[in-house]
């Protein structure tokens, strides 16, 4: 007779963090989609045919960005589903956690490439440069630098 099995602290510990991640991705994923949703849209409008070749080839660049940002976010529940019941969740853990942090500088620098592709287009390269280059600045400062700034001295001490 089979007795049931008990997570130990380390399957619960997993268990949890692999739901967290699926709560961040879940945030991200829903702006992510609704972006590109807009760069999938975007060709049919009327204004689309002003574009010169230097803009369209920005625009292929964010509608590729965007998807293989879709294509990433979900990789590590593909992989996780590949991988069910083999007792691989700790990898599937550190996977995910390594493609979220990606996938957090990714979005944020598709919605400021985004952003700077309708200003320069709507009114010239200058103000596009300004805005979406400032947009791009602040982004890796709020998703890279910050995080490091904030992480607490024990955290730092013990590698967490």
């Amino acid at each position: 007779m089979n007795t049931p099995s008990y997570p130990d602290s380390q399957d619960s510990d997993s268990h949890r963090k692999w739901n967290e991640l699926l709560q961040e991705m879940r945030v991200m994923q829903t702006g992510v989609q609704i972006l590109a949703a807009f760069l999938v849209v975007l060709p049919f409008q009327a204004r689309f045919d002003i574009l010169n070749r230097p803009e369209e080839m920005i625009y292929i660049a964010l509608l590729i960005a965007a998807t293989l940002l879709i294509l990433l976010m979900i990789t590590p529940v593909a992989v996780h589903r590949y991988f069910f019941g083999q007792r691989l969740k700790d990898q599937t853990v550190q996977l995910g956690h390594i493609v979220l942090k990606i996938v957090g500088i990714g979005v944020g620098l598709l919605v400021s490439g985004c952003v700077w592709f309708v200003l320069q287009v709507l009114f010239g390269w200058q103000l596009g440069a300004w805005v979406g280059g400032s947009l791009a600045v602040v982004t890796l400062f709020l998703l890279l630098a910050l995080p490091r700034i904030l992480i607490p001295s024990h955290a730092r001490e013990s590698g967490d």
